[in-house]
């Protein structure tokens, strides 16, 4: 019973993350699948060629476009999801200062033989 609920739990947290960015991630995916197709296509043409002088530079090709692809994403969907600064309005400058400064209000000092709770021994009985 526990663990069907922490797998209900668990699926809900996980829709609820991919709910936003399935759409980027679906993107990345696609262009990545097509990336990896096109290369192993040219690394297919270039074993039968044997002209090897390029692979290098399609390597270093195929990687910056997979970067790219992620920087993309990054930009164009996890950003949008990223915590907003919270906007504080500006500060209202003081338009009138008080005349005299206002003393703090002090508590009304106790005699010296009162503890605080001479109120208590003047009752008959402490409980009704």
């Amino acid at each position: 019973m526990f663990s069907q609920l922490l797998k209900f739990g668990a699926l809900i947290a996980t829709g609820r993350f991919l709910k936003p960015r399935i759409k980027g991630l679906l993107w990345v995916a696609a262009s990545w699948l097509v990336l990896w197709f096109v290369h192993s296509e040219y690394v297919n043409y270039v074993q039968l060629s044997g002209n090897t002088s390029f692979v290098l530079h399609a390597t270093l090709i195929k990687t910056s476009f997979y970067a790219l692809s992620i920087a993309v994403y990054v930009l164009r969907v996890e950003r949008k999801l990223w915590p907003k600064p919270l906007k504080m309005p500006p500060a209202k400058p003081l338009t009138q200062r008080p005349s005299a400064p206002v003393e703090p209000v002090r508590p009304a000092s106790l005699p010296a033989n009162d503890d605080g709770f001479n109120f208590l021994r003047d009752k008959p009985t402490l409980k009704k």
